[in-house]
């Protein structure tokens, strides 16, 4: 593996991996409104489209917030007390939490396939851009993500 400790190296494997989530949501987003302004996308039934849209809104928000929150907080829990983090457990964990969070825009598209009404899309893709904004991997993350977890090529005990 990759040295874990290395900002740039971080930062490439969680930006791949920030790619391989998002871009299926949006190709699914564009693909759909295609098919929407073709005149080809079904109409849902009105009660399932109020379903799906009520489950989306609250999945989307739970996935952008809830989940990444109480994940975060149970990695946090876990290394209480120590000096520092290992790299690949860290890496590990922002993997997971970048995985976790950026379920909430295939929330908002399932909201948008359905036909759901604006107020349920809207939350539903507002909760995904912020999952998609606050979790991006940028350097300057990384590197303070890293600092606060002390993070170093071996567990200290």
């Amino acid at each position: 593996m990759a040295d874990a400790t290395d900002t740039a190296t971080v930062r490439t494997v969680l930006f791949r991996r920030y790619l391989t989530m998002i871009v299926p949501a949006a190709v699914l987003f564009g693909g759909w409104a295609a098919c929407r302004q073709a005149g080809l996308a079904p109409v849902l039934d009105k009660a399932l489209t109020d379903i799906l849209g009520q489950v989306s809104f609250i999945g989307a928000i739970v996935l952008a917030v809830a989940v990444p929150l109480l994940y975060r907080a149970r990695f946090v829990k876990s290394v209480a007390g120590r000096r520092s983090v290992a790299g690949d457990e860290f890496l590990a964990f922002q993997r997971t939490l970048l995985s976790l969070s950026l379920l909430a825009p295939y929330a908002a598209a399932v909201a948008y396939v359905a036909g759901a009404s604006n107020f349920h899309f809207g939350g539903s893709f507002l909760a995904a851009l912020y999952a998609a904004y606050y979790y991006f991997p940028s350097e300057k993350r990384v590197s303070q993500e890293m600092r606060l977890f002390r993070v170093t090529a071996e567990e200290d005990a």
